[in-house]
């Protein structure tokens, strides 16, 4: 696994040197002696994933295949090296192995081809096979990366999902988003109005950018997607600090409320004022008029629910 990088091949088979030879000639031999045996030591080695074990019992997103310096090595499974995290290389990928205690482990993808979605080179060892697959079911796709600014971290996914954290000006933002662009271009950016879905965290608002078309200053949880579903015990639109939320109605039971209150309203009118006086006729045909738009049920939320 870890190698020596001889710098100098020696391939000398007899001394270069007479039965009387001057000082120079044996210190100008000396120093090719050392030349020759010295070497680079690699603690890691570049290693051709070949087979993917994913949800194995103690060999999750373990790989088999080939080193690229020396294909001879024998090695079993080449297990993740960090359990928590883990970026599941695809067949043709280069990872980076390293080996503890006899067991070999891989840290990261080499970025043989600067692509966020696959940096695939089979056949780097030997034994090209030709139109290798991926996986199963991994085809590959031309997403575009996102562009970076001065000190920010960021983690992309292989099909347009990144965490962004933001630095630009100083200032600190976190993005979430998820957006294959494969448009033509190099980059792409977020864009709140555009991608697929988003939640953005700000501490300064989006750097002259606008979200459905209002300027957004200062500190915002920003949320865009087709549906959003939020699902908890206790659910608080509002501060806590002033201490005057109130509780949300529930539609659905509101309407059936109104109508057994209106219903119950219609049979006892007309004992009130009378089947056939004014007042009678005119709350009796207000009732029937409040019943009929009370069954279009407008005054209830299409987009916002609860239960």
């Amino acid at each position: 696994m870890a190698w020596k990088e001889k710098e100098i091949v020696d391939t000398s088979t007899s001394i270069p040197l007479g039965r009387l030879a001057r000082p120079s000639e044996i210190s100008s031999y000396i120093k090719k002696l050392i030349k020759a045996s010295q070497y680079d030591y690699h603690e890691s080695e570049a290693f051709v994933v070949e087979d993917v074990i994913l949800n194995e019992p103690l060999n999750r997103g373990s790989v088999r295949g080939t080193f690229i310096n020396n294909p001879n090595q024998e090695v079993d499974i080449v297990k993740p090296l960090m359990p928590n995290i883990v970026a599941v290389p695809v067949i043709g990928e280069h990872v980076v192995v390293i080996e503890y205690n006899g067991q070999h482990y891989y840290t990261s993808i080499i970025n043989r081809k600067g692509s966020t979605n696959e940096n695939s080179i089979p056949g780097a060892s030997g034994g090209y096979t030709e139109n290798t697959k991926y996986g199963k079911t991994f085809e590959r796709r031309n997403v575009k990366p996102l562009e970076i600014g001065e000190g920010c971290i960021l983690y992309e996914g292989r099909f347009g999902q990144s965490i962004h954290f933001d630095g630009h000006d100083n200032v600190p933002s976190i993005k979430i988003r998820t957006n294959i662009d494969e448009s033509d271009g190099e980059f792409t950016t977020e864009n709140i109005d555009e991608d697929d879905s988003s939640i953005y965290l700000t501490s300064d608002g989006l750097r002259g950018k606008s979200f459905e078309g209002q300027k957004i200053e200062g500190k915002n949880i920003l949320i865009k997607s087709d549906s959003i579903f939020i699902k908890g015990d206790d659910i608080r639109l509002g501060s806590r600090v002033d201490n005057n939320l109130q509780p949300v109605v529930k539609g659905d039971e509101l309407v059936e409320f109104l109508d057994t209150l209106l219903s119950k309203l219609q049979l006892v009118a007309p004992k009130i004022t009378g089947p056939s006086s004014a007042a009678g006729v005119e709350l009796t045909k207000v009732v029937s008029e409040l019943k009929v738009q009370l069954k279009k049920k407008t005054i209830l939320s299409n987009t916002v629910k609860t239960k």
